[in-house]
């Protein structure tokens, strides 16, 4: 079966999952190493290829700016990761490959990715350790490997890699799409999931989010018009939020560059096991975990009243 032909939307559980990966994958580099994020993408890409790599092919596979990619390498020679060379053809071509120091280091770095992900997720049971293993390895093909060494090195930071640059095509996407910010988008995609007005606390907690952030991405949208503030007569402290009819329309667009940019980014890269294993990771893990919060929290919409 086609990717096309699989019900391969992006719900709000997925991007619950993502972000809860994105946050603890992150961390560990944070953890284990000095480089920032884009450096260290860098570093991966280099230890992982067979040959020397170009600066202009670097800038294109990472999707940098010549400058930032030349930032990166400074960085990453100053500390003794990486070296600069010349192609034979063109000595004015810079080249630039990883050193022992940065080969070891990586390797070092990706030991700390992993135990940060077994710590996030549960893998006590065999079953959830496959899943888990699996969904790592299928988000390091997420960023298509450059070489047939690649699809097997340091998958734990090729998957970081991965999801840090799905992540900023996301955040872009939307932003073009709807003109909208990230967390507004994954508000109004759970309003438009529930089908209800939602608690601002409620919202936070199923998106993972502090009430603050979400508090703070309500008023955006109410002042778009997208969204309205309600209240109940039964819990006059709680403050609930409903999509307006422009946020319905609203919601339909932000769905369809979600699952536009999934297919392109994402689902198109991966076997129908990988595309498997990340479902079930966000299906067993999240919708579970919200489902047992989210139980006792319930009120019927025809029992709210706008608010001034």
């Amino acid at each position: 079966m086609s990717p096309r032909k699989e019900n391969l939307s992006l719900d709000s559980a997925y991007f619950v999952a993502f972000e809860m990966t994105h946050h603890a994958l992150k961390r560990a580099l944070k953890e284990a190493s000095s480089l920032s994020i884009t450096q260290y993408r860098m570093l991966v890409k280099l230890a992982s290829s067979d040959d020397p790599i170009g600066q202009s092919s670097l800038a294109s596979m990472l999707e940098l700016r010549p400058n930032v990619v030349t930032q990166c390498i400074n960085a990453l020679e100053e500390q003794r990761f990486a070296r600069r060379g010349g192609f034979e053809a063109d000595g004015r071509a810079k080249s630039v490959e990883a050193t022992k120091e940065g080969i070891a280091h990586v390797a070092t770095v990706n030991e700390s990715i992993v135990a940060q992900l077994y710590t996030l997720f549960p893998t006590q049971d065999a079953a959830w350790r496959a899943i888990l293993e699996t969904s790592i390895a299928a988000g390091a093909f997420i960023d298509p490997p450059i070489s047939e060494r690649e699809t097997s090195c340091y998958p734990a930071s090729r998957a970081l890699a991965s999801l840090e640059r799905f992540r900023s095509a996301i955040e872009a996407g939307l932003r073009e799409a709807c003109g909208a910010s990230y967390s507004e988008c994954r508000v109004m995609q759970l309003l438009g999931e529930q089908g209800r007005p939602l608690r601002i606390g409620d919202i936070a907690a199923q998106l993972r989010l502090s009430p603050v952030n979400v508090a703070r991405a309500v008023d955006r949208l109410v002042a778009r018009s997208w969204a309205r503030r309600m209240g109940s007569p039964r819990d006059r402290k709680a403050v609930f939020v409903d999509a307006t009819d422009c946020g319905r329309a609203q919601q339909a667009v932000i769905a369809r560059t979600v699952d536009t940019l999934g297919r392109d980014l994402l689902w198109k890269h991966l076997r129908r096991t990988q595309r498997d294993a990340i479902r079930a990771v966000t299906r067993t893990v999240i919708e579970g975990l919200r489902e047992s919060e989210q139980a006792e929290k319930h009120i019927e919409p025809d029992e709210l009243i706008a608010l001034p």
